[in-house]
């Protein structure tokens, strides 16, 4: 059943993308609809499958990928991504919905809405470092091309600052998920535990120093990606110029991935130096909060930076 959730819509936006002959933006938009629709139904069914009295992963699945690597297909939901998995299917059928039918490019534009739909829903579910990694990083070639093809007329700087900064947290994320496989001794990239508790298959308990310097690298990846002032500049020209239904998926479910990441990676594999940065982090968020409404007030047009 996850990996329906998942790969339902990647197979959607192969179809559409590349289906022979030609493809009327009707039918493009009309399948589309249709996929995100039968993924958000899953997901609700999902749900009331679903048992809320216990915290321990719910549905896995797994499938030895590269053992040497110790990367495997591992899935899994809980109390903390079952919502957000929720979420995302529910908002995409609304980006869909919402978009001008007489949109340029119907078929590679739809493709790439259903194609961030699965790798968001795939970091949700992940239950690997490195499988989270790769699902995470799906998105953002589709929302660079979704920015830069339909946005306005400064896309080509919003999607090529979206790109870097994106791609500077990916790779600060990675190094921190290898640190924290090779400080540990970890035989395996597979999460044990539950939400708060978590720790790598075969991994030994971290000293707080060593926690502390990998919590930091986690902290910047997710910070960007929230993004937390004031690693925050590549959002306002991304909103800006991204079209409304690309700005919807990328305010309520692109930037959820930032959080999630912290609480599920941060507090549940660092949670000793999670428990002396929390107060800061509490500060650092205040801040991101103030700084963000007075500039919010200031603006007379909410699409203008």
């Amino acid at each position: 059943m996850l990996s329906a959730l998942i790969w339902i819509p990647i197979l959607g936006a192969a179809l559409i993308g590349f289906w022979p002959g030609t493809v009327s933006s009707k039918i493009a938009r009309n399948g589309s609809i249709a996929t995100a629709i039968g993924v958000f139904i899953l997901a609700v069914f999902l749900a009331t499958r679903f048992d809320a009295s216990t915290a321990q992963l719910q549905f896995n699945e797994f499938i030895p990928w590269i053992d040497v690597l110790g990367f495997n297909y591992n899935l899994g939901v809980d109390g903390l991504s079952l919502p957000l998995v929720i979420l995302n299917s529910l908002l995409t059928g609304v980006a869909i919905y919402s978009t001008d039918e007489a949109v340029r490019r119907p078929r590679l534009y739809y493709s790439l809405i259903l194609l961030i739909s699965g790798g968001v829903t795939g970091a949700f579910l992940a239950q690997n470092l490195l499988l989270f990694f790769l699902f995470f990083e799906v998105e953002l070639i589709p929302l660079y091309l979704l920015i830069a093809i339909w946005g306005g007329e400064r896309r080509g700087y919003a999607a090529t600052k979206f790109l870097i900064y994106t791609a500077l947290s990916g790779i600060v994320l990675l190094v921190a998920f290898l640190g924290a496989g090779w400080l540990s001794g970890a035989s395996s990239f597979d999460l044990v535990g539950k939400a708060g508790e978590l720790h790598l298959q075969g991994g030994a308990p971290l000293p707080l120093v060593r926690q502390i310097i990998l919590l930091a690298g986690v902290l910047l990846a997710f910070g960007i990606k929230i993004p937390l002032v004031p690693f925050h500049t590549w959002l306002p020209d991304a909103h800006v110029e991204a079209s409304t239904p690309v700005s919807v998926l990328l305010a309520g479910v692109l930037l959820k991935l930032g959080t999630y990441g912290m609480l599920r990676f941060g507090l549940g594999l660092f949670p000793d130096a999670w428990a002396i940065a929390a107060p800061w982090l509490a500060s650092w968020a205040v801040v991101s909060v103030l700084y963000g409404a007075s500039c919010a007030i200031a603006q007379k047009d909410m699409k203008k930076w």
